[in-house]
């Protein structure tokens, strides 16, 4: 009887170890595959934010953009244009405007480059455990601005009779 009660505590003792190591295990496989779903997240995010119901357009500044910061302007229903800049601030990848204030889109960031050209954003990102991964942001076309000629001033006809 006394054999049978020391195989049961280390039977027991053994099951509680191997539960103790599983939980163990899925915790850190957990955080270690979390951040590819924050880049996945900030992506779904910032394209979100570019294709409100409210939107009317969305396009590119690569004039003011640099690798440093990427820059776009926001065109609301009411034709109210509002510019953002994409830049990387300490560890993380945010959205500012010139009034303040900020969307944080991905944090743990090591670095980030930023490469815009007319209808793209590019965003290399290298996250702290070294891992790399680019997201790209397709825009519209930016508006061309009129030129003025003789062509765009109304002309009065007069008609003689």
């Amino acid at each position: 009887m006394l054999a049978e009660a020391v195989f049961s505590v280390i039977v027991t003792l053994l099951v509680v170890l191997t539960l103790q190591n599983l939980i163990k295990t899925v915790t850190v496989s957990n955080r270690m595959f979390h951040k590819t779903d924050d880049v996945v997240f900030a992506y779904v995010q910032l394209n979100r934010f570019l294709h409100e119901d409210k939107v009317k357009a969305a396009y590119t500044l690569p004039e003011i953009s640099n690798s440093r910061q990427g820059a776009f302007v926001k065109v609301d229903e009411d034709g109210q244009k509002k510019t953002y800049l994409v830049s990387q601030y300490k560890n993380m990848i945010r959205v500012t405007t010139s009034e303040g204030g900020h969307m944080p889109l991905l944090l743990n960031i090591k670095r980030a480059n930023f490469h815009t050209k007319d209808c793209l954003m590019e965003i290399h990102i290298t996250e702290k455990d070294n891992r790399n991964s680019d997201l790209i942001f397709k825009f519209g076309a930016q508006p061309k601005k009129r030129e003025k000629n003789e062509f765009s001033k109304k002309k009065k006809i007069k008609i003689e009779s």
